[in-house]
């Protein structure tokens, strides 16, 4: 059973990716479970000066989430063309100590979203380039959900062509 922890990149709790997100680990899907994971709100931004012992709770809990982890699906918004700040900087977090951290081999899926006619392309492309960067596994195609306004609710509800995508991105998991 692989184990995915579900990472949300907008802040806000009722974004679209946070929606999306919570129908993902909403699936049952045969060889995978899921934990949504709000790993981008409380960490502090990252300071070199503060990666020492003690670590910020926020950030020690990130690395060790990760690390117990056999993957992550990491479902972003787009702002100005990429990621949120919050979320690179939970990769900053994630991505030290050099050569030694959470990520290395570490399954990454990554799916984005956004009301736009791109669905989060630029911050997808984005992701889908710096995983390999820091040695993460890349799993699964591009996926993009465009409009995404369109197919969630004012109650959070995803449309089922979401939930069909996300269990074929959480069925890459299990193989």
């Amino acid at each position: 059973m692989q184990h995915i922890l579900v990472i949300p990149g907008s802040l806000r709790a009722a974004s679209y990716s946070a929606a999306v997100a919570r129908a993902a680990c909403a699936l049952e899907v045969e060889g995978v479970s899921t934990e949504y994971f709000d790993a981008v709100r409380d960490l502090p931004i990252y300071d070199q000066d503060l990666d020492r012992d003690p670590l910020p709770a926020a950030a020690a809990r990130l690395r060790q989430r990760i690390a117990q982890a056999d993957g992550l699906l990491i479902v972003t918004p787009e702002y100005n063309y990429n990621i949120p700040g919050g979320l690179k900087n939970a990769i900053d977090w994630a991505s030290r100590p050099f050569a030694a951290h959470c990520l290395l081999n570490k399954k990454v899926a990554v799916v984005g979203c956004a009301p736009g006619f791109r669905g989060g392309k630029a911050s997808v492309d984005y992701l889908r380039s710096v995983v390999p960067q820091l040695k993460g596994q890349l799993v699964g195609p591009e996926v993009l959900f465009p409009a995404i306004n369109t197919l969630v609710d004012d109650a959070g509800n995803v449309d089922a062509s979401v939930t069909r995508r996300l269990r074929d991105v959480l069925a890459e998991f299990a193989t």
